[in-house]
């Protein structure tokens, strides 16, 4: 009996140190330096290796490794600092900022359901999203971020600065998360996109509707950006740029999407 619970105890400890590898396997740490005050410092990243088969996901993986792991969280700006002074010694710098993200439990979870994905094509996770709820959240990504002083809307879709930060979802929408911004990237870069040109249509229309009654250029900015998520939310354009890119790449998601008017 003893012999038995070893053995397992064997399998189970070699079982999670595989588990955990993964993001070792895939991930590497990009670092930058800038002069700031007459001295070069450093600030350093996670990035996907370029060598690693994920490259051609690299959007949604980009996705994984900013928006998730707790060393980027606000409150742990001070141990990001204590990292990245370690420089000039940059071998030690990025051996020692990489092991956070390889011990970070939920971003190794969920680059572990996307591999298998990939690797095994479509698998039974068990997660599943409607399309409303895709559309919430990728409207989310279609952010107004400033406001310039002739009131011209500043908009774009970025990794960390969006919508998403804002939103109190109680549904674990991470994975869809990644997915959309990776979709609708897919869309931007086309030729002729049909996000932008909503997009571009939408704004006009929220600008339109605050413009005549300005107080400040923040609130304004506020207004413009509250009422396109709820525009783009409902853009038909959108939604067909979203689920077309998803039947493209289903194969290769853990998750499905099921359509409400199905």
């Amino acid at each position: 009996m003893a012999k038995i619970l070893f053995f397992i105890l064997i399998l189970t400890t070699a079982s999670c140190a595989v588990h955990q590898s993964v993001i070792k396997e895939h991930v590497e740490i990009e670092m930058n330096t800038y002069e700031f005050e007459g001295a070069i410092q450093a600030s350093a990243m996670p990035v996907l290796r370029e060598e690693s088969p994920l490259i051609s996901y690299r959007r949604r993986f980009d996705y994984l490794l900013i928006a998730v792991p707790k060393m980027h969280l606000p409150s742990m700006a001070q141990k990001r600092k204590e990292f990245w002074d370690l420089y000039p010694d940059t071998v030690k710098l990025k051996k020692r900022y990489l092991k956070p993200f390889v011990q970070d439990e939920k971003l190794t979870h969920y680059f572990s359901l996307s591999i298998q994905a990939i690797n095994q094509g479509h698998v039974c996770t068990g997660i599943a999203f409607t399309d409303e709820e895709l559309m919430e959240v990728a409207s989310k990504f279609l952010y107004c971020d400033k406001v310039l002083a002739d009131t011209t809307i500043v908009s774009y879709v970025c990794v960390g600065l969006n919508g998403v930060s804002e939103a109190k979802w109680e549904k674990d929408f991470r994975l869809l998360e990644a997915f959309c911004y990776e979709a609708i990237f897919h869309d931007l870069n086309r030729e002729e996109s049909w996000i932008d040109a909503s997009w571009t249509s939408k704004k006009n229309l929220a600008c339109d509707k605050f413009k005549d009654s300005i107080r400040t250029l923040d609130g304004y900015l506020i207004d413009v950006r509250h009422e396109l998520f709820g525009l783009m939310k409902e853009d038909p354009l959108l939604k067909s740029s979203l689920l077309t890119y998803y039947e493209s790449t289903k194969s290769n998601l853990p998750f499905v999407i099921n359509r409400t008017n199905e």
